[in-house]
């Protein structure tokens, strides 16, 4: 499995003309993004939510914090201003 460090010396960001003079945040950023990318690839929405959950759950627990209470808002119905 790749590591953050691996993403900043991608291809994808090495040979990007775009990303040559670019500042070193920018850099960063898009490195996060072809991350995520690479790590989601092939999951579905729901899988997506699951692993972003069990990520922020991490994150709480260590900080020692308690995970936040999630909200399922996929049975409200949508309406139009």
């Amino acid at each position: 499995m790749k590591i953050f460090e691996d993403y900043m010396n991608d291809p994808r960001i090495v040979n990007d003309p775009d990303m040559a003079g670019a500042f070193e945040p920018i850099i960063e950023i898009h490195a996060i993004r072809l991350m995520i990318q690479d790590e989601t690839e092939g999951m579905s929405t729901v899988e997506k939510e699951a692993l972003s959950r069990k990520k922020a759950d991490a994150l709480f627990a260590s900080l020692g914090l308690h995970p936040p209470k999630y909200v399922n808002l996929t049975s409200q119905s949508s309406r139009t201003l």
